[in-house]
């Protein structure tokens, strides 16, 4: 699982299975919009690039690196 933040929520945020994600797309300065695979989607602080570092370190961790490189 990846964390992730929600906006205007200092300090929360959700645990996302990176799996899910089918796409993500920058909407704004510092918002990025998750949407997955099962239809629901998560506007999240973290940049497109940070989602993309967090889910090659996420699928590195659990040995699934084969197609990041």
């Amino acid at each position: 699982m990846i964390q992730v933040h929600l906006p205007g929520k200092a300090d929360r945020h959700v645990l996302l299975n990176p799996h899910l994600i089918e796409y993500a797309e920058a909407v704004g300065t510092g918002r990025t919009s998750l949407v997955l695979t099962t239809g629901k989607h998560f506007i999240v602080t973290e940049t497109a690039d940070e989602i993309r570092s967090l889910v090659i370190a996420y699928r590195r961790e659990i040995g699934f690196s084969a197609q990041e490189e």
